[in-house]
């Protein structure tokens, strides 16, 4: 865990005390398919809650074990559930959409998590966000003392917990949930409640106005982008003709189409490969446009004020991505599947020609997010009293 500074004088010498006793444990897994997103907003949030000295114990599944470097490297404890030697996956009518991001039934990984929760002791909150696990999974989690708080986007399942976060903007976002979770349970709704690290405030800070004009892109479709949409955006960008412009390209350490993709970025000039880059807030505000998917990086968009030419690369990103392009705070051509390399050359060269719009664009965003939304869902789960 992230250290930090010991507060003098005995009131706050015994609250820092106190505070270093508590502990919330996460329930997230990540994958290919899943991506990162799950996992990164979990850990921005673990972040947040170890700046207030409280400590977290991430619970995932054995197939996410090559990212436990990721979670421990941040200062977090990691405990993996072991996946069966052959995946059984709910089926049946009372299955979920998303069951198939378990290689196991909620009921047995309800088991594991409790068992793993009776070894590491006492917690205040049991963090879930996972699209396989419902209702049933929170129920038989249950134990004394212990809160649960959910975080989703999908609002297809009902839930049992004291809070839930959504951070998304999305059409009906104060009532989508009202028949899927208690009512007493505490709703944190919208981009003002976005988990996004602290590097996007700072940045942020530093952001000067842009002026319509495009010099810079910056490609960033996800971290495992298995479809390797990001070769479809830079093959566009070639199709250009505009060698001056200055490309970044982020992809994943779990991108399956790495060694495509940099191949790819050798053949074109002024292109930086980024693989697990750390400075994504930095390479946003320094761009003038980029070309993305949604999740919570088009949250990082509007932090930084930077327009963007969207595809969908999920379906529980259409929601969002809609809403916002209603707004005005981004394009969106629609799902990645169908868009073409000709739609994004075409996205990209119309708005190189209107700088306007790419002001307005940048502006309409950046009022929608001010990267304080992790300290907001703290101060949340701080003011909500213990069972």
């Amino acid at each position: 865990m992230a250290k930090c500074a010991r507060p003098a004088g005995r009131k706050t010498e015994e609250y820092w005390l106190k505070s270093m006793n508590r502990q919330v444990v996460f329930r997230v897994d990540a994958s290919v398919e899943m991506g990162l997103g799950h996992l990164t907003r979990c850990l921005t949030l673990a972040d947040a809650l170890a700046g207030r000295g409280i400590r977290s114990c991430f619970l995932m599944r054995s197939h996410a074990a090559r990212l436990v470097d990721m979670v421990e490297g941040a200062g977090h404890a990691v405990r993996l559930l072991a996946d069966p030697a052959l995946p059984s996956p709910e089926t049946g009518d009372d299955a979920l959409a998303h069951a198939h991001w378990l290689p196991t039934t909620r009921q047995h990984d309800a088991e594991q998590t409790c068992s793993a929760l009776i070894a590491i002791g006492a917690a205040e909150w049991l963090i879930v966000d996972h699209y396989g696990l419902d209702i049933r999974w929170e129920r038989a989690c249950r134990r004394e003392g212990l809160r649960i708080l959910v975080i989703d986007d999908l609002a297809d399942r009902d839930h049992d917990c004291e809070m839930l976060l959504d951070q998304n903007l999305v059409a009906h976002m104060e009532t989508r949930y009202h028949d899927r979770v208690p009512a007493t349970c505490v709703q944190l709704l919208g981009p003002s409640y976005a988990l996004l690290r602290p590097e996007f405030a700072t940045q942020r800070a530093l952001l000067g106005p842009r002026s319509g004009k495009i010099g810079r892109i910056l490609v960033c479709l996800g971290g495992s982008d298995p479809t390797n949409e990001t070769a479809k955006a830079l093959t566009a960008i070639a199709s250009l003709a505009m060698p001056q412009l200055a490309v970044d390209v982020v992809i994943g350490t779990t991108n399956p189409n790495a060694a495509s993709v940099e191949a790819l970025c050798r053949q074109m000039p002024n292109v930086a490969l980024h693989r697990g880059a750390n400075n994504v807030a930095e390479l946003m505000r320094q761009a003038d446009l980029s070309i993305g998917a949604g999740g919570v990086m088009s949250l990082e968009r509007c932090c930084l004020s930077l327009p963007v030419v969207a595809v969908d690369i999920a379906a529980n990103q259409v929601p969002s991505l809609t809403m916002l392009a209603r707004l005005g705070a981004l394009i969106h051509l629609g799902s990645a599947a169908a868009v073409t390399v000709q739609d994004i050359a075409a996205g990209i060269a119309s708005l190189g020609a209107d700088a306007s719009l790419m002001r307005k664009l940048g502006d309409v965003a950046g009022e929608l997010v001010d990267g304080e939304g992790r300290e907001r869902v703290c101060a949340a789960m701080d003011a909500l009293p213990a069972l």
